[in-house]
C-alpha cells in the first residue's frame, strides 16, 4: 500500500516523461498495453508505474479481476493531466504556417509621417489584394523609444526615419532605402537665382523637420564641418505640412525628393540639390527578438521590404 507522504508535489520534481507513461497508463488501464504505445518493455513500465506510485503516494491502478482500475486520486488527475499535456503539446509543436489570405490579424505599425506617406498607400493596395481580412494599425512614432511597446504587444513593428545608430540596439534592424535630399523654395523667391549655392543658403531662414524635436539636424552637422552655420527659424514635426510653410514663405528646406516632387505637382515650389553633400537618412524597420521568428511578423516584414523594391525607394 502507498500512503502520501508529502503536502504538495512540485512539478520541477517530477520527471515529464511520468506524466506521460501515467496518461497513457490512465487511459488503456493496463500496464502491458501502455507499454506498446509508449515503446517500452513490460517492465520497464511495471517500473515506471511504481515510480509513480511513490511521486503521488497513492497505488493509482490496482488489480480488480483481470483488469487494473483507477484509484479516486487516479481518476481525479486523469482529466487536468491530459488537458495540461495536450497544452503543452501545443505550445512546443512547430508554429502553423501563416496564410495572409485567410488571416485575420491585427498588426500594429508605429512611424512618422513621412514613411506613412511613401510606405502606407502601396502597403495597403497589397493588403487589400492578398490579405483582405489584415487589418493595420498606425500609431505616432513620437519622440520617445519604441522598446518598451514592441516588447510588450502594444506595437509589433516601427519603421524608423534618421541614421542607423538611431535605432537601438536591443531591437532587430533592417534598413529599406535612404533617403535622396534636396532644397526647397518657393517660386518666385527673391533670394535665389537660377542656382542655389552655399552662399546663400546659409544666408536663408531655414525650417527643421525634426519628428524627435532636436533644434539641430543633419544639415547642421555637414555645414559645421565647413565652417558654416544656418538659421533655422522654424522646427515642426512633421514633414507634411513644412513644404506649405515653404510655399508661403522666403524660408528653404530640406527634405526628401519624394516628398518635394509631390508637393511640387500642386504647390509653387522649386527643387534644387543642396549645396552641399549631406548624409543620407535611411528609412529602417526595426522589431523585438519576441516577434523575430513569428510567421506573421516575418510576412509582414517581407511585404514591406518587397513594397520598398517595387516603389524603386531601396537603394
Amino acid at each position: 500500500m502507498y500512503v502520501t507522504v508529502m503536502n504538495s508535489i512540485h512539478l520541477k520534481d517530477v520527471d515529464m516523461n511520468l506524466l506521460v507513461a501515467l496518461d497513457v497508463l490512465l487511459t488503456v488501464g493496463s500496464v502491458s498495453e501502455a507499454a506498446r504505445q509508449v515503446g517500452l518493455s513490460q517492465s520497464a513500465m511495471s517500473h515506471t508505474l511504481g515510480r509513480l506510485r511513490e511521486v503521488f503516494g497513492d497505488e493509482l491502478l490496482v488489480r480488480s479481476g483481470r483488469q487494473m482500475v483507477p484509484t479516486e486520486r487516479a481518476q481525479e488527475l486523469a482529466g487536468p493531466l491530459k488537458e495540461a499535456l495536450e497544452a503543452l503539446q501545443v505550445a512546443v509543436s512547430p508554429p502553423e504556417r501563416f496564410d495572409p489570405a485567410s488571416s485575420a490579424r491585427v498588426f500594429r505599425l508605429a512611424t512618422n509621417d513621412y514613411a506613412q506617406f511613401v510606405v502606407l498607400p502601396p502597403l495597403i493596395e497589397r493588403l487589400e489584394r492578398e490579405a483582405p481580412g489584415v487589418d493595420l494599425r498606425v500609431r505616432e512614432l513620437g519622440g520617445s523609444s519604441p522598446v518598451e511597446r514592441l516588447a510588450t504587444g502594444a506595437l509589433d513593428l516601427v519603421l524608423t526615419l534618421g541614421l542607423p545608430e538611431h535605432v537601438p540596439q536591443t531591437l532587430y534592424r533592417k534598413d529599406l532605402f535612404q533617403l535622396d535630399l534636396v532644397s526647397v523654395v518657393r517660386q518666385g523667391h527673391p533670394g535665389v537665382g537660377k542656382t542655389l549655392d552655399l552662399e546663400t543658403y546659409c544666408k536663408l531662414s531655414h525650417i527643421l523637420v525634426s519628428p524627435r524635436g532636436d533644434d539641430e539636424g543633419v544639415v547642421d552637422m555637414t555645414l559645421a564641418e565647413h565652417g558654416r552655420s544656418r538659421r533655422v527659424a522654424v522646427v515642426v514635426p512633421h514633414f507634411m505640412v513644412a513644404p506649405h510653410l515653404v510655399a508661403a514663405t522666403d524660408y528653404v528646406l530640406t527634405t526628401s525628393r519624394s516628398v518635394a516632387e509631390s508637393f511640387a505637382s500642386f504647390l509653387p515650389l522649386r527643387i534644387f540639390d543642396p549645396p552641399v553633400e549631406l548624409e543620407r537618412g535611411t528609412v529602417s524597420m526595426a522589431w523585438h527578438p519576441r516577434t523575430h521568428r513569428s510567421g506573421a511578423h516575418k510576412w509582414l516584414r517581407r511585404t514591406i521590404e518587397e513594397v520598398a523594391v517595387a516603389q524603386g525607394l531601396r537603394r
